[in-house]
């Protein structure tokens, strides 16, 4: 099997990295040299990888094409391009609906969205895909595993979720701090929540029929410290930030994705 990536940057790496690190039948990963910096070290890095001029040699090529532009140049990059009707392309661009970019690449080719995080290169990462074709289901689960939303507003839920990435390492960054002010140094604060976050999330992996709120209940000794600061959270209102902050974020992807 032949892959193609039109827009090479950090994601484009990750996925093909993590690709070219499991036994999935890949034959050839032709990107394009737009993120030359990317580009020109993966090609460097895997006898696999080859580096392309020609955006449409790239369609003509690959049996899977990832689309992984920015969506402010995504129509001068994809117009004008047509892909063979047995292509599968696959968009990592966010907020562009299908029907847009069904009007900027002919050929009849079949169409996904999916959202695949940095960690998809360490192949230990979910991805949120949308209609969810079987070949490129079975692609993402090669990296982690694959959730195919049923809607368009359950992947753009997903996307919005993807959005929490960063409120988690704030929260870690704080916690850490805290630590810092009661004397802590903080490299041992970091190493010590990072493990303390990574345990947590290993056993809730390891435990999938255990809602998060199963998951609560069994992390909090009723009366003990783990309850208090939980009550706490919510009692200040953590919950309710998260629901406006994701509100928000989700508003926003619909206004672009109405407006590409």
């Amino acid at each position: 099997m032949k892959l193609g990536f039109i827009g090479t940057g950090v994601i484009s790496d990750a996925m093909i990295r993590g690709l070219l690190s499991t036994d999935d039948a890949v034959s050839e990963i032709i990107v394009s040299r737009r993120g030359r910096e990317f580009s020109q070290k993966l090609a460097a890095e895997f006898d696999a990888v080859r580096v392309e001029d020609d955006n449409q040699a790239i369609m003509d090529a690959a049996d899977i094409v990832f689309l992984a532009v920015r969506p402010q140049i995504a129509e001068q990059v994809l117009s004008g391009l047509k892909a063979p009707a047995n292509t599968q392309i696959v968009s990592l661009i966010a907020t562009i609906p299908i029907a847009k970019l069904q009007g900027r690449i002919s050929g009849g080719a079949s169409f996904d969205r999916a959202i695949p995080l940095p960690s998809v290169a360490h192949c230990n990462c979910v991805t949120a895909v949308y209609p969810g074709a079987p070949d490129v289901i079975a692609l993402f689960e090669k990296l982690g595993g694959a959730v195919a939303a049923d809607t368009i507003d359950a992947f753009d839920g997903y996307a919005a979720g993807s959005a929490l990435m960063a409120t988690y390492f704030e929260i870690l960054e704080s916690s850490a701090q805290w630590m810092v002010a009661h004397g802590s140094d903080y490299a041992d604060a970091r190493r010590y929540l990072a493990a303390l976050f990574a345990g947590l999330s290993d056993n809730t992996i390891k435990s999938p029929d255990q809602s998060f709120a199963t998951l609560v209940e069994g992390h909090s000794t009723p009366g003990g410290l783990n309850e208090q600061v939980a009550q706490t959270f919510m009692r200040q209102k953590g919950g309710t930030a998260i629901h406006s902050a994701l509100d928000d974020v989700f508003a926003r992807i619909k206004a672009a994705s109405s407006d590409s």
